[in-house]
């Protein structure tokens, strides 16, 4: 019905909806969102893919690379290594043990292997499978029941019924063969992680009690007299989490305790089991305790009589999954991911019974485990060894444990009681700005009681400001330290708080130190005064100490695991924030951090203070006073005067291109990434901002289909924008691929060069469509009081209290048009038109690509790079860019182009000539068959390479002074920059920009905005 490739994403794009999907054990899930109005449409495309989909032959082998991309994007990461050591070390008869997410090799390496036509096999997979008998379809939308039935029945009814069922195994993945194992695996992160694995029967059917939750919120407690507790006092965990596997399927369940270990902890591993056993062996001993049941149903009743709305994608695909589970009658569909109805004490004992020594199994990872590694594991080339549980250890976990610590919770103080809502009429226009009730030099309080929800929650947020938390990186690092030990010191106390529907969090900030709690607002105001005093008062204990100051170690040495995009997006705001520090720096100065000097920094942290905070909910102008009151009081601080404020400050960037160019720190990652900012319209300008997010709206589909879809440059690839307070707003464009990060920069200006095109050939009716699904986004009803909070401490946090922002940004709207747009694109994106262009590109090289030195960028053009980057990377490893620059040359003095058959000949001998010694001869061949396809990215280097351009300047007598206008900032040398960075270490390229490896260096070559200015005037409602 629909013939054109992206017409499902391409209407979502331009409704401001998108999709996705995923593949779980034993069923897919795909989805979308779209604006309200469109929904109609997006259902007749979507149900097509189940009646009649396209399955385009040339689409098979780019989604095959778009797999074999996802796939090595997890090889470094320890979830998807850990994950596929569980499976491999499974009943191997077991449908479990199989591979989980497939590679080039598994798809079309097995297929060709086997001959067999790998479209032809998921063709028989869709006709097989996707049958009406075993597909669940859940529709959320605005319009009214009988209207979503009949768009339901009408679109999806054409799917065929063949007689289906859904697939059950019947046997367990984990036998007595694979229990009583200790399997030890070497990670990629610094971390050290406890599994312990039961064998359960299916207890999907007893979705009433549910056993696993039951279970899982005994032992997973954090409360007195938990696992957890007693593990921390001795300093051998940080946290633990239990419950039903993720793991498990219909037809046989787990139940998985993971302990996260401090280094002292993994040394006493045996310890902590027999610790876990205590527990388990107290739990028996005492038997299923309904009063604890009847707590768990009681909040549970609460929070579904209360419930908040939450984004309707989200709703829509755990339902449809939720109604896979066919022990589920219609009427318990919604509430069955909080109710619980019933205690079934028999049922409860045979669950926990499943919990003894002779059904479990043991998982230790950590990178700096003292063994031998005997086995590596295919995907991923996990290093692992399995050894039988150690008898000692399993000697006594089979007789009595007992710790005098080890107790059941006490019966939870924070459950609400008053659940009567003080608003009893929701306002026919709720107010869109909460009121300033206060306004000194150490207060800012800002108040909305709930006029739009009519629920007994509430919002409460405070920032607490002081300079001295990011003045430094040591600060920072303390400011760090003593949030993680002062949560830790809260768990016992707040956990209860957290079960019983409150939610708290207490982070730092440049700004200082934010405490934030949301929830049913009887116990609100207790929770944050018990949250302050511990604030206040904290003394440093030496356990936490040690394990924690290890943990945020911990957490810097990993920061270099990070994926190439993250690190990328790291860099990029590192060069447009006044005020941040890097983890280099961080772990720079961490020798400094001490016991004594972190007590030091807590007692003098809150001497001069300015607190920010924001009352939202249930609660009346007294009530909001009266919390301020006790804010202040506890923290009983001298006011911060205004200049001595951190607020947020951009930093102004030159005109011209700036190309920051950086190794990979992982130096197992395959991937590079480049993160492209182009600078476009300020951020207090309405029209700008308006004109920036349509702009945005229209260009993230074309984009995402041409770089990931059609060019498969790698699975991450998204354009976003980024606003910063008081500087400019960016476009950013972001790809991870495992291609050369010059020849990605190339495609992204490619890509960026066509777009003008397209917006000029744009109709007024596509036009107008975009300009509605803006319009539909900026309308949106708010869902719930955390989303309201949100949006109102956005505006308070950024500095221009612009409350009213939608209703100015929806009368800016309706007076754009195209040629606005096309102006906008021009004066600022337009690389070829932008007269003041700013462009900074961050990229980040793959140790496993060859990385062009600082001299090297300044002596080949970008073309060059790129061309001689794609050849390298199917294994031309001792090719020389000067042998790609005089080929280059040779073929440009003769006029020839991509498509002459004797160039691209003379390209296949020059790689020939240069591969590694490493590859057969059958490699060779293989490579040179997919350097030869029309659409490989050797061919597209080398058409622009050799296809000219208008472009200002030469590059030293090199091949290409004029072409295809691109340079590694995706920028010509007509925006050269007018600055001069030599004397920092900076070179300019052929293409214009300035390149530089000492980002620290540049920063400092920077102005900072001055701090945003308030678009209204502040007046308090009391003095």
């Amino acid at each position: 019905k629909y013939p054109k490739e992206n017409e499902y994403n391409s209407y979502l794009s331009a409704h401001g909806g998108y999709s996705n999907a995923y593949t779980d054990l034993e069923d897919t899930c795909y989805y979308f969102e779209v604006t309200y109005d469109a929904l109609e449409g997006a259902l007749d495309r979507f149900s097509q893919f189940f009646i009649d989909p396209l399955f385009a032959p040339d689409c098979t082998d780019r989604e095959v690379r778009a797999v074999d991309s996802e796939h090595k994007k997890n090889i470094q990461s320890d979830m998807w290594r850990q994950y596929q050591i569980e499976k491999e070390l499974s009943n191997p008869g077991h449908p479990f043990s199989l591979f989980a997410t497939g590679n080039y090799d598994t798809l079309s390496g097995a297929a060709k292997q086997l001959g067999v036509d790998l479209r032809g096999e998921l063709l028989d997979f869709h006709a097989k499978y996707y049958s009406a008998d075993i597909m669940k379809l859940v529709i959320v939308g605005r319009d009214s029941l009988d209207q979503l039935t009949e768009w339901a029945v009408s679109n999806f009814s054409p799917i065929q019924s063949k007689g289906m069922t859904k697939p059950v195994f019947k046997a367990h993945p984990l036998t007595k063969s694979e229990m009583g194992k200790l399997i030890r695996i070497k990670s990629i992160r610094q971390q050290r992680t406890l599994d312990l694995t039961f064998s359960l029967p299916d207890i999907k059917p007893y979705y009433k009690s549910k056993p696993g939750r039951y279970l899982g919120s005994l032992i997973g407690h954090e409360g007195k007299g938990s696992i957890l507790s007693f593990l921390k006092k001795r300093g051998w965990a940080t946290s633990i989490v239990a419950g039903r596997s993720p793991t498990s399927a219909e037809g046989f369940d787990m139940f998985k305790i993971t302990v996260s270990l401090t280094e002292t902890g993994m040394q006493s591993y045996q310890d902590v089991i027999r610790a876990v056993f205590a527990f388990i062996q107290l739990l028996l001993s005492k038997g299923p305790q309904k009063w604890f049941q009847d707590e768990l149903r009681r909040v549970s009743e609460i929070e579904y009589r209360f419930m908040e709305k939450n984004d309707t994608v989200s709703m829509a695909s755990v339902l449809a999954s939720t109604m896979q589970n066919r022990y589920l009658p219609p009427e318990s569909i919604l509430p069955d991911c909080l109710m619980l109805s019933e205690f079934n004490e028999d049922l409860l004992e045979w669950v926990q019974a499943f919990l003894n020594p002779l059904n479990f199994r043991i998982l230790l990872a950590a990178r700096d485990l003292a063994v031998d590694f005997v086995s590596e594991e295919k995907y991923y080339g996990v290093n692992y060894r399995v050894d039988p549980i150690p008898r000692a250890l399993m000697r006594d976990l089979q007789g009595e444990l007992w710790y005098d610590e080890l107790h059941l919770p006490e019966p939870n103080c924070f459950i609400p009681d008053n659940l009567v809502v003080k608003n009893k009429v929701a306002a026919a226009q709720p107010a869109d700005a909460p009121t300033l009730l206060k306004l000194t030099t150490g207060l800012e309080l800002w108040f909305k009681q709930d006029d739009r929800f009519l629920l007994p929650r509430g919002n409460i947020q405070v920032t607490i400001e002081t300079p001295r938390a990011y003045e430094s990186p040591l600060n920072s690092i303390f400011s760090q330290l003593f949030v993680l030990i002062l949560k830790d010191s809260l768990a016992e106390i707040t956990y209860d708080a957290q079960i019983a529907g409150l939610w708290f969090n207490i982070r730092e900030s440049v700004s200082g130190i934010s405490l934030q709690i949301d929830g049913f607002d009887d116990k609100l105001v207790k929770l944050l005064r018990i949250l302050l005093e511990s604030v206040k008062s904290y003394r440093v204990d030496d356990t936490q100490f040690e394990m924690y100051s290890r943990e945020v170690r911990k957490k810097l040495d990993n920061a270099k695991h990070s994926e190439p995009y993250n690190h990328a997006q790291t860099n990029t705001h590192f060069l447009n924030q006044a005020m941040m520090w890097r983890y280099t720096d961080k772990q720079h100065v961490f020798d400094l951090v001490t016991k004594e000097r972190l007590q030091s920094f807590i007692d003098t942290l809150f001497e001069q203070t300015r607190v920010q905070m924001l009352v939202l909910g249930n609660f009346s102008e007294a009530e909001a006073l009266g919390a301020a009151d006790m804010v202040l009081q506890t923290l009983d601080s001298l006011a911060l005067p205004e200049y001595a404020r951190r607020v947020s400050r951009a930093l102004l960037h030159n005109e011209g291109c700036y190309v920051h160019h950086e190794g990979m720190p992982d130096e197992g990652n395959v991937n590079s990434s480049v993160d492209m900012s182009i600078y476009a319209g300020r951020t207090e300008s309405r029209t700008d901002r308006v004109l920036m997010d349509l702009l945005l709206l229209i260009a993230q589909e074309p984009f995402f289909d041409q770089l990931r879809t059609k060019e498969q440059l790698g699975y991450i690839t998204y354009c976003s924008d980024r606003k910063y307070s008081g500087g400019m707003m960016a476009l950013r464009l972001l790809v991870q691929s495992e291609s050369n990060p010059t020849y990605v920069c190339q495609r992204i200006l490619c890509f960026i060069r066509g777009f003008r095109q397209r917006l000029a050939d744009m109709t007024q009716s596509e036009f107008d469509k975009y300009v509605n699904s803006l319009r539909v986004r900026c309308e949106e009803k708010l869902k719930n009081i955390f989303e309201e909070a949100s949006r109102f401490l956005q505006h308070i946090s950024s500095g221009y209290y612009e409350f009213d922002r939608i209703s100015h940004d929806l009368a800016t709207l309706r007076a754009v048009t195209k040629d606005a747009v096309l102006q906008f694109w021009d004066a600022y994106v337009n690389p070829d038109s932008a007269a003041g262009f700013k462009a900074l590109t961050s990229t980040i090289w793959s140790a496993k690509i060859y990385r062009p030195s600082v001299l090297e960028m300044a002596r080949f053009p970008e073309p060059i790079v790129s061309l001689h980057g794609c050849l390298w990377r199917e294994g031309a490893e001792n090719l020389a860019l000067e042998a790609v620059d005089e080929f280059v040359a040779a073929a440009t003095k003769a006029a020839k182009t991509a498509d002459d058959p004797d160039t691209f000949k003379k390209l296949i001998s020059l790689y020939r000539a240069n591969v590694a010694a490493t590859l057969s001869d059958d490699d060779v061949a293989k490579a040179v068959d997919k350097i030869s396809e029309q659409a490989s990215y050797v061919r597209t280097a080398l058409e622009m390479a050799l296809e000219p351009r208008r472009v200002a300047g030469t590059a030293n007598g090199s091949s290409n002074g004029v072409v295809n206008g691109s340079s590694s900032s995706g920028t010509a040398s007509a925006h050269a920059s007018k600055v001069d960075l030599k004397n920092i270490g900076a070179v300019r390229t052929p293409g214009g920009a300035w390149l530089f490896e000492e980002a620290s260096a540049y920063r400092a070559s920077l102005k900072q905005s001055g701090a945003p200015i308030p678009v209204r005037h502040l007046e308090a409602k009391y003095p």
